[in-house]
């Protein structure tokens, strides 16, 4: 006899019909990469209609409400700015789900967030898998994303599944949170190597040093790296929009960092200092410019 979840499996590989809630920076891409492998895709209105229209456009669904979107959904993944936006989604959606029903949250959230998250989910009887991921928007566009999952391993292969359309490489942590704290610890490392590479440009233009010669150099050593290769060449050619994260993200993913590390006093000071940084940046008026932006005020 079938297990349930084979079943499922079957079921959701049948006919996929996504309900999408974030198709922003991240989720445009996402949602196409859906569209390209037959699934349905149903997306909510949102205030930025650019993405919207263009996906309509492709075939995706608008809905006007989470009422509406679930009517026509069996699944349903999240891609949202925060934690609190995410808790409030939430809040309303899991409400007016089946039990049994699939959510993959691929927002960028905190531990306790998490686990608030999947304990309302558990109360519910729904399988909530978190799923944040590692790529940007270009990754998005590309399938190359990666999805950091946590959750029961046996909702691990439905999840799978239904994301292989957008990502390069889908990884299994363990349970609940290990995705949390893999994607904050993988974000620290990320956008302190963004921070360090804008703070050694700024320094080597007040040293005197020409930026392009800096990069072909800083290229063939040990400093070499993704975010020096993002923000660099465009920095060299007079725009500042290489590394596509915003500073008032960078704030809220740094202070969820700063909380996930506190008992780690050299990592928690590192975080501190960065935090620091974007905090000065965001009260200057930059909270909506790119990370890499800072580099306008060099």
């Amino acid at each position: 006899m079938e297990s349930l979840e084979k079943n499922h499996t079957k079921k959701m590989d049948k006919k996929n019909k996504i309900g999408f809630i974030g198709a922003g920076i991240m989720g445009q891409g996402m949602v196409q990469n859906l569209l390209k492998a037959g699934n349905e895709v149903s997306i909510i209105a949102n205030k930025n209609r650019r993405p919207i229209e263009a996906l309509v456009a492709l075939g995706a669904k608008e809905m006007v409400s989470l009422t509406d979107m679930v009517s026509c959904c069996n699944c349903f993944i999240l891609c949202l700015p925060s934690s609190k936006i995410a808790i409030s989604v939430c809040d309303e959606l899991f409400p007016l789900l089946s039990p049994e029903t699939l959510i993959i949250d691929c927002t960028t959230n905190d531990l306790v967030s998490v686990e608030e998250l999947g304990g309302n989910a558990n109360k519910a009887k729904l399988k909530y898998v978190e799923a944040p991921l590692t790529g940007g928007q270009q990754q998005s566009w590309d399938a190359m994303l990666g999805a950091i999952v946590g959750c029961d391993e046996d909702h691990f292969k439905i999840a799978s599944n239904i994301l292989k359309p957008c990502c390069a490489q889908i990884e299994w942590l363990g349970d609940l949170g290990m995705g949390a704290k893999t994607k904050l610890v993988s974000n620290f490392l990320a956008l302190g190597t963004a921070t360090l590479v804008v703070e050694a440009m700024k320094a080597a233009n007040n040293l005197g040093v020409d930026w392009e010669k800096f990069y072909k150099l800083a290229s063939q050593g040990s400093g070499h790296s993704m975010s020096l290769d993002r923000i660099a060449p465009k920095a060299i050619a007079g725009t500042h929009d290489g590394y596509v994260f915003t500073i008032a993200n960078t704030v809220k993913d740094m202070e969820y960092i700063s909380d996930l590390l506190k008992d780690q006093p050299d990592a928690s000071a590192i975080t501190e200092v960065f935090l620091e940084i974007y905090k000065n940046a965001a009260n200057a008026g930059m909270q909506n410019s790119f990370l890499s932006a800072r580099l306008e005020n060099k």
